[in-house]
């Protein structure tokens, strides 16, 4: 009779083992959202995320030298006359330029509020163009950099801006950085 409620009892919990594992894999399963069904990124959180990108596509100098502001910072409007946008244009933003006209200088990565796109990459144009007029003939190595800025709109709709030395190893690596999110 022992043996027979050992063994019972043994078979039991095996089958309890079994069944327990079979939950957690399915729940693991379940429990994992599709890339589909992942949460969107909230403005800070996205804010932070540019931040970030700028920071890690630059040297320690720029770091040091051009400060990175984000959305949620006290951004001063002297900021948005100089790119040609304003708050509102802005869901979610980082930027970092140089307001001192002797180097042509401004990265911007900014996600669009709805409906906003155009008034977003018409004023960062308008950056560039007032740049490549400031240096036009006062300083043709950095009139080259502001001919050269990259202003695109990447497929999540952000717009991004590199006008600075190595333009395109930072354009590269800012974009590496948004799409790895």
């Amino acid at each position: 009779m022992k043996r027979t409620i050992a063994l019972a009892l043994a078979s039991l919990m095996a089958l309890c083992l079994f069944a327990a594992c079979g939950t957690n894999a399915e729940t693991e399963e379940t429990a994992s959202p599709s890339p589909s069904a992942e949460a969107e990124l909230t403005a800070e959180e996205r804010a932070q995320l540019y931040a970030d990108a700028i920071t890690a596509a630059r040297g320690d100098e720029e770091n040091e030298a051009y400060p990175v502001l984000k959305t949620g910072d006290e951004i001063t409007d002297m900021y948005y006359q100089v790119l040609g946008i304003t708050a509102e244009d802005a869901e979610a933003m980082a930027m970092s330029v140089s307001l001192i006209n002797v180097k042509a200088y401004g990265i911007a990565v900014i996600k669009p509020a709805e409906g906003r796109e155009e008034a977003v990459t018409t004023g960062l144009q308008s950056f560039i163009d007032n740049q490549m007029q400031s240096f036009q003939n006062y300083l043709a190595d950095q009139y080259e950099v502001a001919q050269n800025a990259r202003l695109e709109t990447l497929d999540d709709g952000t717009v991004l801006l590199v006008m600075c030395d190595g333009q395109d190893t930072v354009f590269d690596a800012i974009v590496s950085a948004i799409e790895a999110e």
